[in-house]
């Protein structure tokens, strides 16, 4: 179960604080390289002021994209600098008691990087500045963004409602719709953490819902299936009566069954010795064959010997011939191999002088066309090489003007960009002071005369003076857009000469970058020739004399002379050998014609070794045959006398077969009351384990069922209607009350607030109220909606609310709130207006840490004792910090 505790504790103390110490920016908007480090270590109280156009707001913008990714509604590549590819942001700054670091960076898309790149890093610092950094960074950008949003405890849209009034949005909180205004107000409170835990709570709910719809389809389930089963004990007992008489009947047909397999085993083990006796019996007759015919082999064999060894004269005398002529043919063959390889010697000899004249006349060949193709076309080029060389160079010398004019475009185009900055930050003014001039022309027109007053003296109108001032705004209006108008044409002169500078300088730079390279590429060819050239006059001559001397060699046959002289040798070796060949053939086929008498020896030899052994083969052989034939007689006899023994077999099996079935039938039966017997056990055991199941089953769906209401319950408390509309109601006075003491010093008590957190629904049917966040104002002419005043009033009505959030949000923590921005707005205040919105500040510095003031008005910033003092030139943005 969830405790309401936790939900509380986690609602008022969970916020973070804020306390910037040190702000590095590198090519931010419009600060370049350069820039110098803002430290607001020691600074309480302090006003950055300045030029429209030079870069105050820049250093807040720098703050929050820094922590939050936000700045004013720029795009990521917008805010790198003008001509830089990528920019930084580093802002050190207290937060839960410790100090971090924070680093953003962005590259602008361009090259190979078809979209920009960005980076985030947060870094623990040790409690003084020269701390070793920790890392602290998630696994990506956005994890890394919301470790630092847990860290100050607010969002970018919280932080530009409560402690940042930004330029041109100080009206933000007030202009929200009344819902909006108390989404700020709940994320101020820190009442987010009240929708988790709702989320949480709606989680177990459905959980809780889930699970008991769960069990209460089981418990449906075990319902069914107890009314399916029934009671079985009757069949039970039934399938348990006819069991006992199927066991009785089964065992006397078993008795009956075995007294008679015991027959037919005696008559079975008879048959079976006939049958191995017939076996016996052919067994004895195929030996009796197989000795037949191996009897007429031997007998075949003997008289084949006996011819061979009628033929041993003959088979001697041709033998010796076969011995005489075999000495012959290798005397023949060893002068036939000492032929073969003086010859081979011969062949190779005269190939190897082939090969030197052929590679001799190849290189002289190749030394020929070098000379003609090569070394001399180089050596007649070097002339003509070293004027287009020269020629080259003049051409390099002539780029230099188009380089000078391109960096003159460059400068132009700087230049045009800050004239282009500044004059969207006038127009930009213009067009806010033309609104503020409308809305109060608006207001007055819709102002009874009669009750009108001046909002300077408070003094009566009249008609007449509602007119004058009507027509004043009028003019004032015309005015404005005037010089809007002509700024506009300035803004639209000065983008379209900066557009076409953009488009024609890189083209310009690229032809210029192009023909440079192409320049330079072609001189260091032509280097290179030149030198070839010159090599290639200094080899020719050399490369001459080579073939001169090759060509009196390959024409005097002055070349492989080794070779030659081992040649003529080898001639005179081979006819002192006198080989014929005709009379080695005739060997050869007559050693052929007389083999024969060698392989007959051989059969006679064996012939005289195994006539013996052949003659006492077939000798036990016909024995033999003898004995197989008078067993196969005594077989035959036996067989005759069993076969009257076994003639009763076929009855007893068939018998023995009927009875066998009668077992097999009554033991079917007996397994069919088996299976059926403990399937009724079965059934028997599941109801009882469904019974005890249901109830079980009961008692969970009724605690989940329980628990499913606690979990609704919690789900409407933590809901915007439960204890987040109580802790906004509990709050809201507090903020009217902050507002009111604020509105009262800026106006002399003659305006008041008032925040309206319900109201009647607009049909006028009954029901709950609607839950809003409405703005009433009241001054001397009585209650009105907030639109319904000039900008100068509501600038003070914004003012009063955003400094109370402020106040609101360190309330929340039980601690000062760390920094308050205020960024321009004094110039809808008259003199006394500003001083009253100075006694403002001074009146609440002791409630914040720190308190930084934007204007470029000089009446202000002398008021104040620290000041950072922005300025702008060709080099971009830069500021100090002064002191009194």
């Amino acid at each position: 179960m969830l405790e309401y505790g936790a939900f509380i504790s986690g609602a008022f103390f969970g916020g973070g604080a804020l306390i910037p110490l040190k702000l590095h920016i590198r090519n931010f908007l419009s600060y370049r390289e350069q820039a110098p480090v803002l430290d607001l270590a020691g600074v309480h109280t302090a006003c950055l002021c300045g030029d429209n156009g030079h870069g105050k707001s820049a250093l807040l913008d720098a703050i929050t994209w820094c922590l939050w990714g936000q700045a004013r509604g720029q795009t990521q590549d917008d805010l790198v600098a003008y001509g830089a590819e990528d920019c930084r942001v580093e802002l050190e700054f207290l937060a839960r008691g410790s100090r971090y670091r924070a680093i953003r960076s962005r590259s602008r898309a361009g090259g190979r990087r078809r979209q920009g790149a960005s980076d985030l890093q947060l870094q623990v610092l040790g409690e003084r500045d020269g701390g070793t950094p920790q890392v602290a960074s998630g696994n990506s950008i956005r994890e890394t963004q919301g470790k630092i949003e847990q860290l100050v405890g607010m969002d970018y849209p919280t932080f530009i409602n409560s402690a940042f009034l930004l330029q041109g949005r100080a009206d933000e909180f007030t202009n929200k719709t009344p819902a909006e205004r108390k989404a700020v107000l709940a994320a101020i409170l820190g009442l987010e953490a009240y929708d988790r835990y709702q989320s949480l709570a709606r989680v177990k709910q459905r959980e809780s819902q889930a699970e008991a719809e769960r069990l209460a389809g089981s418990l449906a389930q075990i319902q069914r299936e107890l009314g399916e089963l029934g009671d079985p004990a009757a069949e039970l007992a039934e399938v348990s009566g006819l069991l006992a008489g199927l066991n009785g009947q089964l065992g006397e047909r078993r008795g009956q069954a075995e007294e008679l397999r015991e027959r037919v085993n005696q008559l079975e083990s008879q048959a079976a010795a006939l049958e191995e006796r017939q076996r016996l019996l052919a067994q004895a007759e195929g030996e009796v064959e197989e000795l037949t015919a191996a009897i007429r082999a031997a007998e075949e064999r003997l008289a084949g010997y006996r011819r061979l060894l009628e033929q041993a004269e003959d088979i001697a005398a041709g033998v010796e011939e076969l011995a005489q002529a075999r000495r012959r043919f290798e005397e023949l063959e060893d002068t036939r191999r000492a032929a073969a390889a003086r010859q081979q010697e011969r062949n190779e000899l005269q190939q190897a002088i082939n090969i030197q004249q052929a590679r001799l006349e190849a290189e002289m060949e190749q030394l020929r066309r070098r000379v003609e193709r090569e070394l001399q076309p180089k050596a007649a080029a070097e002339v003509e090489l070293a004027a287009a060389l020269e020629a080259a160079r003049q051409s390099l010398e002539g780029l230099a003007d188009g380089e000078r004019e391109v960096a003159t475009g460059r400068s132009r185009m700087q230049a045009l960009a800050d004239g282009i900055g500044e004059t969207r930050a006038t127009m930009e003014r213009y067009a806010a002071e033309g609104k503020q001039l409308g809305e109060k022309l608006h207001l007055l027109e819709n102002t009874d005369p009669a009750a009108a007053v001046c909002p300077l003296c408070q003094t009566p109108l009249g008609e007449d003076g509602c007119q004058r001032l009507a027509a004043a705004y009028q003019g004032e209006i015309g005015e404005k857009r005037g010089l809007y108008r002509e700024n506009n044409r300035q803004l639209k002169g000065l983008e379209g000469e900066l557009a076409g500078l953009e488009k024609e300088l890189p083209r310009q730079e690229q032809r210029l970058v192009k023909q440079g390279n192409e320049i330079r590429g072609r001189m260091a060819q032509l280097e290179q020739q030149i030198g070839e050239s010159q090599a290639a006059a200094a080899e020719l001559e050399q490369v001459q004399g080579q073939l001169a001397t090759g060509l009196v060699a390959l024409q005097g046959g002055d070349f492989a002379g080794a070779e030659r002289q081992q040649l003529a040798e080898v001639e005179a070796a081979l006819s002192a050998l006198a080989y014929n060949d005709e009379a080695y053939q005739d060997c050869y086929r007559r050693i052929q014609e007389l083999q024969r008498y060698e392989q007959r020896q051989g059969e006679l030899e064996r012939a005289m070794e195994w006539l013996p052994a052949e003659e006492g083969e077939l000798q036990r052989a016909q024995g033999m045959r003898e004995r197989r034939r008078e067993e196969a007689e005594e077989h035959r006899e036996q067989l005759r006398l069993g076969r009257a023994a076994v003639e009763e077999l076929p009855a007893a099996q068939g018998q023995m077969g009927e009875l066998m079935a009668a077992v097999e039938e009554l033991e079917r039966r007996q397994q069919v009351a088996l299976g059926r017997q403990g399937l009724l056990e079965g059934q028997r055991r599941r109801r009882e384990v469904l019974i005890g199941e249901e109830g079980k089953g009961r008692e969970r769906l009724a605690e989940r069922q329980e628990e499913q209401g606690i979990y609704q319950e919690l789900v409407n408390a933590f809901g915007k209607q439960g204890i987040q509309a109580m802790l906004i109601e509990t709050v809201v006075p507090r903020l009217e009350a902050e507002a009111n003491i604020l509105l009262g010093r800026m106006t002399d008590n003659r305006m008041h607030v008032k925040l309206e957190t319900q109201r009647e629904r607009r049909s006028g049917s009954s029901g709950e109220p609607v839950e809003t966040l409405e703005i009433k104002v009241s001054d001397e002419l009585g209650l009105r909606n907030y639109e319904m005043f000039s900008g100068g009033e509501s600038f003070r009505v914004n003012l009063a609310l955003r400094i109370a959030l402020s106040k609101v949000l360190s309330q929340r923590t039980g601690a000062p709130l760390p920094t308050l921005f205020i960024d321009e707005g004094f110039g809808t205040q008259d003199a006394s207006g500003r001083e009253r919105i100075m006694d403002v500040i001074g009146a609440i510095e002791q409630d914040f840490d720190k308190i930084i003031v934007i204007t470029h008005l000089d009446d202000i910033k002398d008021m104040f004792p620290t000041r950072i003092e922005v300025q702008k030139d060709g080099n971009g943005s830069s500021f100090q910090l002064s002191q009194d």
